[in-house]
């Protein structure tokens, strides 16, 4: 999915397979729920692993928006989505594991269908906690491990071929535990596919970070 590093020749070739195999599916099913949940982010929003720009038309009430995307590939195939976006848009060639950014620096963060396949997930929300200010807020669309013991057997058996071709892409990670166990509080779940896909708000306190 929309990733961090992997290497290899899977990393040069799935950019330009990302955009026809997910267009129908952002067409039919994320459009809705990226148009329910952008448009009201404000302040200065951090997007990690933008992809193409999927979520760039989106953002409505954002001062700016800084967005992190790894591969070169994608950085590019997302410019007409960035010079065509309501707000201004910075893209970024980074690590989500080791963000450049200093403590407390953001208000809002996005995050679809990443936590799948960066190599650390835990890492990378609390790099998330870390440069968001107290009392920011979170929006988080991943697919994971299902409820149901036979379901989340087959996905545990799957995902070793499946990230072979998906650049990386877990299908059996726990990611809402990783939320809460980075200190982020998940404060709205919405479950489709039978909760293979989690759409999950989430905030900080509004303390000092820990």
């Amino acid at each position: 999915m929309e990733k961090t590093k992997i290497g290899g020749d899977t990393m040069n070739v799935f950019p330009l397979l990302y955009t026809p195999i997910m267009q129908p599916v952002e067409k039919h099913f994320l459009h809705a729920l990226r148009q329910k949940h952008l448009p009201s982010l404000n302040g200065h929003v951090l997007e990690i692993g933008s992809g193409p720009g999927a979520s760039f038309p989106y953002y409505r009430a954002a001062t700016k928006v800084t967005a992190i995307e790894p591969n070169d590939r994608m950085r590019l195939l997302s410019l007409p989505a960035q010079l065509h976006a309501h707000v201004s848009i910075r893209t970024l060639g980074a690590s989500a594991e080791r963000l450049p950014f200093e403590d407390n620096a953001f208000d809002s963060v996005v995050c679809t269908l990443v936590l799948c396949s960066v190599e650390d997930p835990v890492r990378v929300l609390q790099e998330l906690k870390r440069v968001c200010k107290p009392g920011a807020t979170a929006y988080f669309l991943e697919h994971v491990q299902m409820a149901r013991p036979a379901a989340a057997r087959l996905q545990r058996s799957i995902t070793p071929v499946w990230k072979h071709f998906c650049d990386g892409c877990h299908l059996d990670r726990p990611t809402h535990s990783y939320i809460e166990q980075a200190g982020w509080s998940i404060t709205h779940t919405d479950a489709y596919l039978q909760g293979f896909l989690l759409s999950m708000q989430a905030g900080l306190p509004l303390g000092p970070s820990s």
